[in-house]
């Protein structure tokens, strides 16, 4: 059996992206919410500003590694179910996602750049900003979550319990879009009950799937009469 080394590549690639999507999320320590006042947030900003430059730099590479994943694991549902249209849903979402990573990593990079000679109001205005497009990732991400759970199950390509935790991700990444409505409490955008128990539960099925990637234990590919291997 040939090994098929740009589906373990994908894996890994999925793997990269959990380890700095969390480190890129956690590093800088716990932000303040947009509705702290402007003292506490241009502190932070301050205090932190070499660690959320990182932070930034790691994100920016995870938008294009989750990418990579999604490619790579397009192709193997490709394989499986030519007439289905849900790998090519993947992989626009997963590009649209990796979009949004990276242009928010680019924006949160800027906001804590100047920090030191800008005026207080701009980076208030620059910080919602951020917090805003971060939380309403979550709704881009709905879109590949989704589309990954149903084709796990359609083409019986992982365990079906992948499929379903796919789905879930999809439904709790969508619910934690609608904080950009709330400015306090709980549910205040860019919150870590709104946008950080999505990236953990994401993170989660990228972490297991990328595993099965790695280890290449996907099932066959039928061919006719004939047994494709799964390489």
């Amino acid at each position: 059996m040939t090994e098929r080394h740009e589906l373990r590549w994908g894996g890994f690639a999925g793997l990269a992206f959990v380890v700095l999507a969390l480190l890129g999320r956690f590093l800088p320590g716990n932000p303040p919410t947009v509705d702290d006042s402007q003292t506490t947030i241009t502190a932070w900003l301050s205090d932190n500003r070499g660690m959320i430059l990182a932070s930034a730099l790691m994100w920016a590479a995870a938008g294009g590694l989750v990418i990579w994943f999604a490619s790579a694991f397009a192709e193997a549902m490709r394989e499986r179910d030519e007439r289905s249209d849900v790998h090519l849903a993947l992989l626009a979402g997963s590009v649209l996602v990796g979009g949004a990573i990276f242009v928010n990593a680019a924006l949160t990079g800027a906001t804590a750049f100047g920090i030191d000679g800008r005026d207080a109001g701009v980076t208030m205005a620059m910080y919602e900003t951020t917090s805003v497009m971060t939380t309403m990732i979550g709704f881009a991400a709905a879109l590949p979550l989704a589309a990954a759970g149903l084709g796990v199950m359609r083409t019986h390509l992982m365990p079906n319990w992948l499929g379903y935790l796919a789905l879930l991700a999809a439904v709790v990444s969508f619910a934690g879009s609608f904080g950009v409505f709330a400015s306090d409490g709980a549910f205040v955008a860019g919150g870590f009950l709104m946008t950080g128990i999505p990236l953990l539960l994401s993170a989660v099925w990228i972490a297991c799937a990328g595993g099965y990637m790695v280890r290449e234990h996907l099932p066959e590919v039928t061919a006719g009469e004939g047994i494709v291997p799964q390489m």
